[in-house]
């Protein structure tokens, strides 16, 4: 398996990819998202709780207006973890 600090790292490229991040965002913010869902799914989480997770660090924490775009990161870090192995 790849080195975890790289997998998240690939994971904050997805969240880049996917969201128009808010600029008062920072690079250790989004690391400690991005390595709490790695934790997340590491554990075992259902795709719900990831997207429920995600959905909330949208919405909540990066105050971004709702969409189903967390859905795509969710799908896109789980390939990525799965292909990590």
């Amino acid at each position: 398996m790849k080195d975890k600090t790289t997998i998240i790292g690939q994971i904050i490229g997805v969240m880049r990819d996917h969201w128009d991040l808010p600029a008062d965002c920072n690079e250790g913010e989004l690391f400690a998202y991005a390595e709490i869902l790695f934790d997340r799914m590491s554990a075992g989480e259902d795709l719900e709780e990831l997207c429920s997770y995600l959905a909330d660090v949208q919405v909540e924490k990066l105050e971004m207006p709702p969409s189903e775009s967390y859905r795509e990161i969710v799908s896109g870090s789980i390939a990525l973890v799965r292909n990590s192995g």
